[in-house]
């Protein structure tokens, strides 16, 4: 998966190099050339992502870009999140206005409407209701007005692009979890243009508000009894790194797993573990988040979040080959809603 980031890295220098040479071009077209343009060139190295103008000025006498921000968006597809945050990342100093990651939530959602195929669909023909499972914010909707059967698949698209819209890109993709459709909403729906707010304190309730955690954590410890095809776990999570999930920053995961044969080598394990750890936390580029001791196949795996997923790398790959014996693995996932913190 790193790979792929830094694929997608130089991808995104060669864009913004193209971009830039196609720029004083730009300067006398309107904002949807611009995008046009812009994005076909996009489509040379990203094409799995899209250009907007927010905001952008549409007088003729004047340069698109005076009031504009350019956002670069996946449409909601989280798999595609990477390449987005890249492009950002990657973004030279001399741009003609400010870059963004991700489509915001509008302002003003209370006349938004959509149309597709035929079909239109309102905030106000639908109500939500915002409950939480498996420490996630989890969404129930329906809708308000008769809808016939072929076009319910319609309308259930457009409810997730409008959700895009209303939350927010990364929101939506990353801070709601399971999403139910409903035959017939009851007295706790509440109308869509409620839920923004209604996310926000229900995340804030769930201890996610952002900040790096102040030491002394907290830790919680559970075990999984064998049984069958399911393994003898010791798990032990860092629940105070919990305030930190949910950042766009903290989305790369990192695990180490050990092979545990003997004492030696379970003092060994938690030898790497201390570095690694301070390694991971270091000027809060990380946390570590979870260990999972497994009881039944002799493997040991410690896991950390970070924002810095190269230097990560490079330092879990020193602690690897000073703890060789211990016959080290390492893997890196792009996980920005911690599917492993979770499970």
């Amino acid at each position: 998966m790193l790979n792929q980031l830094i694929d997608y890295k130089q991808r995104a220098q060669d864009f913004w190099q193209t971009w830039l040479a196609a720029y004083p071009n730009f300067q006398h077209l309107s904002a949807p050339e611009v995008m046009e343009q812009s994005n076909e060139i996009l489509q040379q190295y990203l094409p799995d992502i899209s250009l907007e103008l927010e905001n952008a000025n549409l007088s003729a006498s004047d340069n698109v870009f005076t009031h504009s921000t350019i956002v670069f968006t996946a449409h909601g597809v989280i798999g595609r999140f990477i390449q987005v945050q890249a492009v950002c990342t990657q973004a030279p100093k001399n741009l003609p206005c400010p870059v963004r990651g991700f489509r915001q939530a509008m302002p003003d959602i209370g006349n938004f409407m959509m149309g597709m195929n035929g079909f239109e669909l309102a905030v106000n023909d639908i109500v939500v209701k915002l409950d939480v499972w498996r420490e996630m914010p989890a969404l129930e909707i329906a809708f308000t007005k008769t809808i016939d059967d072929e076009f319910v698949p319609h309308a259930q698209n457009m409810t997730f692009i409008m959700l895009d819209h209303i939350l927010g890109e990364w929101n939506s993709a990353v801070k709601i979890g399971a999403v139910d459709f409903i035959p017939q909403a009851n007295d706790e729906f509440e109308p869509l243009d409620t839920l923004p707010e209604k996310l926000r304190q229900t995340w804030l309730a769930l201890g996610r508000n952002g900040a790096y955690p102040e030491p002394e954590w907290q830790y919680a410890v559970a075990q999984v009894e064998e049984d069958g095809e399911q393994d003898a776990l010791v798990l032990t999570r860092n629940q105070s790194a919990n305030s930190l999930l949910g950042r766009a920053d903290m989305a790369w995961t990192l695990a180490i797993t050990c092979e545990i044969g003997s004492e030696d080598d379970v003092q060994a394990a938690y030898d790497l573990q201390d570095e690694f750890d301070s390694y991971a936390q270091q000027n809060q580029q990380g946390i570590p988040t979870l260990s999972v001791m497994n009881l039944s196949q002799g493997m040991r795996t410690v896991f950390a979040v970070t924002s810095e997923p190269e230097i990560l790398l490079a330092q879990a790959e020193k602690l690897c080959a000073k703890f060789s014996h211990l016959n080290t693995q390492i893997n890196c996932e792009y996980d920005p809603n911690w599917v492993h913190y979770r499970q």
